[in-house]
């Protein structure tokens, strides 16, 4: 006799008591196991390729001559505003270790504090040992949202 089947007034067994509470045991702990065999299984490429297009913010909160980092899926992004009010989007990992670069407006290029890399306002690496530019993202305006995806 199960316990749907029982009607008011009658006795669960202990033997039935048991063997639903071990069944209920049994999947509570096979529940985190199937979670990691299907995140291992479906590749996270194909998770980020879900996310490839993101509202990363308002153009307000993006002051002129300044810049704001952001997190496109996992990755950061800087967003920098140049004094025509341009907006562009690069990546904000340095191409010479993945150190985070930032945006100093005295000069209006991009360090890696790390180890000494310059980048321009276009992402053209200009100084230290970084080997390639940053990634650069599209950027569309859309009424005040920054729409941000991979070139």
């Amino acid at each position: 006799m199960t316990i749907a089947d029982a009607k008011p007034g009658e006795l669960i067994t202990r033997k039935g008591f048991l063997s639903k509470a071990l069944i209920a045991w049994s999947g509570c702990l096979l529940f985190p196991l199937l979670y990691v065999i299907v995140r291992y299984i479906i590749p996270p490429t194909l998770r980020e390729k879900v996310m490839a297009v993101m509202n990363l913010g308002k153009i307000s909160e993006v002051p002129v001559d300044s810049a704001r980092i952001v997190k496109f899926n996992k990755t950061p992004v800087i967003l920098v505003r140049n004094s025509e009010g341009q907006i562009k989007a690069f990546s904000a990992v340095c191409t010479h270790l993945g150190c985070i670069v930032e945006y100093r407006s005295d000069d209006k290029n991009f360090h890696c504090n790390c180890h000494g890399s310059v980048f321009d306002v276009n992402g053209k690496n200009i100084g230290g040992p970084a080997p390639k530019p940053l990634q650069p993202y599209r950027v569309e305006l859309k009424e005040d949202n920054i729409i941000v995806s991979k070139l």
